[in-house]
Formats: C-alpha cells, sequence, structure tokens
C-alpha cells in the first residue's frame, strides 16, 4: 500500500481545474482515467465542483409504470 499526495492540491483547491474542490481522479484531474481506486463510487466520471459547495446530487428519473 503506499501514500499519494496532489502537487496541485492547495488548500483542498485543485489548481488544473480552476476554483473546483480537490477530488481525485474528477475530469481534469491528472489521475482521470489513469488510476482505479478502491471505491467504486470514484471509478465513474465526475463533473468538478466549486469549492466551497456541496455536490449536486442527481435528481431521480421519472416514475415508468409497468405494463398490465
Amino acid at each position: 500500500m503506499s501514500a499519494w499526495s496532489c502537487p496541485h492540491d492547495l488548500n483542498g483547491i485543485c489548481q488544473l481545474v480552476s476554483g473546483a474542490a480537490c477530488d481525485p481522479g474528477m475530469r481534469g484531474c491528472v489521475l482521470h482515467g489513469k488510476v482505479r481506486f478502491a471505491n467504486e463510487d470514484k471509478n465513474t466520471p465526475r463533473k468538478p465542483v466549486k469549492a466551497g459547495q456541496p455536490p449536486e446530487v442527481p435528481a431521480p428519473g421519472p416514475k415508468r409504470r409497468l405494463p398490465l
């Protein structure tokens, strides 16, 4: 097991994706698409989130009716 520290992380703010909260593996991150994380949620493409804002929760899709 090893530890890694991002050189582009400055106090939790990504310096590559201007104004985004540091989230390893997000789009624009040097790790995006190059590594797999143990947490499967981190392996899906994610949009950067502005620093200081909570991440958006996707709205539920339309309800589907089952055929009778």
